[in-house]
C-alpha cells in the first residue's frame, strides 16, 4: 500500500479554493460551539459572556469617610517623642535640637487648633459602657478616697468604639484628612511614663509640661501618647486639665488604663497620639498591681479573674491586656511579676 504525505507549506491561494462545494461547513462545530441542541445556550455577539473591569488596588488616600481599620494593608510606624529627645542631649547630635523643637511646636499646634467638636466625640448611638456591682467597693485614681467611693453601681463610659493599636491608620491617611484630627479610644498598659518636660514653643510663647506615656496591647506595642498639661497653680485644682495631671501622676508601668478621646497626628511620617484641648481626652486606670492595701487597684480590679463570656467588650479587652503584661511585660527589675513588700518586722 503506497504511503501519501501532505506537506503544510502555508495557506492556499485564493484561486485554488473551490467556494460552491456542499462540504463547507455552515454551522460551529465542537469546541466553538458547545451544543447544537440547544439553542438557548448559544452565545449572542450582542451580550457578550463576561463582562471586564478593572480592579485597583484601594489607595489610603481616597478612603475618606468609608475608612474601615480593620481593612488595613499595612502597620502605620510609631513616633516616640522621648527617643528624639534623648537625642538631642547627645553631644553629636546637632540635627536632633531642631527636629525636637519643631515636633514641641507641631503637637501644640494639633492640640490648639483640632477640629473636633465635643459633639462630634460623644455620639450617643456610639458610646459604650461597662458597669460594677454595688458590692464592688474600688477605690478611683481620680482622687477619690475610699471612705468616698459611691456604693451604687458604677458605669465606666466609653465615647465610641474601641481600637487596637494594631488597626490604627497610617501616617498618610492622617495627613489626608487634616485639619480634620482623628480621635481613637483604647485599652492599653502602660510601658513607660517619661519624665514630664517643660516646654515653652516658639511661634505660641506658652509655658507647659509634656508627659508621655508609652503604651501597648496584645496586636502590637511602643505607640507613644504626649499630654500637654499647664503647670501646677494652687489656686486651680478643678479644672480639666489640672484632673488629667493629677491623673497622669497616679499613673505607673504595667498599669491597664483606659485612653479616652486621644487625637491622632503625625511626625517625621510616623503616628503618635496626643491630648486634646478643654478637657477631652482623659485617662482612667481600670487595674493595678497594688503594692498594699491603701493603694488604688482601679475600676475593673474586681472582674479581671473572671473569664465569663457574658462580659462587655471593654472588660474582655482589658483582661486581654492584662494577660499579654503579665507574659511579655517585666517591671524594672527584670521580674514577670512584681515583688510585694516585705513583711513587717516592727
Amino acid at each position: 500500500m503506497s504511503r501519501k504525505f501532505i506537506f503544510l507549506v502555508g495557506s492556499p491561494l485564493a484561486a485554488n479554493l473551490d467556494w460552491n462545494t456542499d462540504e463547507l461547513l455552515n454551522k460551529p462545530i465542537p469546541p466553538f460551539y458547545e451544543n447544537t441542541e440547544s439553542p438557548e445556550q448559544q452565545l449572542s455577539l450582542d451580550q457578550p459572556p463576561v463582562r471586564w473591569r478593572v480592579l485597583r488596588s484601594p489607595s489610603v488616600d481616597k478612603l475618606g469617610d468609608n475608612y474601615d481599620s480593620s481593612q488595613r494593608y499595612e502597620d502605620p510606624a510609631f513616633f516616640i517623642s522621648h527617643q528624639l529627645a534623648v537625642a538631642t542631649d547627645a553631644p553629636t547630635e546637632g540635627h536632633s535640637e531642631d527636629s525636637i523643637l519643631k515636633f514641641y511646636d507641631h503637637s501644640f499646634a494639633i492640640h490648639e487648633t483640632s477640629e473636633v467638636a465635643g459633639s462630634d466625640v460623644y455620639v450617643a448611638d456610639s458610646t459604650q459602657e461597662s458597669s460594677l456591682g454595688e458590692d464592688s467597693m474600688l477605690a478611683s485614681f481620680t482622687g477619690l478616697d475610699k471612705s468616698d467611693t459611691p456604693r451604687s453601681p458604677r458605669i465606666l463610659h466609653i465615647p465610641g468604639p474601641l481600637s487596637n493599636l494594631q488597626d490604627l491608620p497610617t501616617a498618610r491617611y492622617i495627613q489626608s484628612i487634616v485639619p480634620q484630627t482623628m480621635t481613637v479610644n483604647m485599652i492599653v498598659g502602660v510601658l513607660a511614663v517619661h519624665t514630664p518636660r517643660r516646654i515653652v514653643t516658639r511661634q505660641w510663647k506658652t509655658e507647659l509640661d509634656l508627659v508621655e506615656l508609652v503604651v501597648g496591647d496584645e496586636t502590637r506595642a511602643g505607640f507613644g501618647v504626649n499630654f500637654w498639661l499647664k503647670p501646677d497653680k494652687p489656686t486651680a485644682k478643678d479644672n480639666e486639665t489640672d484632673r488629667l495631671g493629677r491623673s497622669l501622676a497616679s499613673i505607673r508601668p504595667r498599669d491597664i488604663v483606659l485612653l479616652r478621646t486621644v487625637g491622632l497626628s503625625t511626625f517625621q511620617d510616623r503616628v503618635y497620639g496626643q491630648s486634646l484641648r478643654r478637657g477631652m481626652t482623659t485617662v482612667e486606670l481600670l487595674h493595678r498591681q497594688p503594692v498594699d492595701v491603701t493603694d488604688a487597684v482601679g475600676f475593673y480590679q474586681g472582674r479581671m479573674q473572671e473569664g465569663s463570656s457574658q462580659d462587655d467588650h471593654p472588660v474582655l479587652k482589658a483582661r486581654r491586656v492584662r494577660n499579654w503584661m503579665l507574659r511579655f511585660v517585666t517591671n524594672s527589675a527584670g521580674m514577670s511579676h512584681p515583688r510585694g513588700l516585705p513583711p513587717d518586722t516592727q
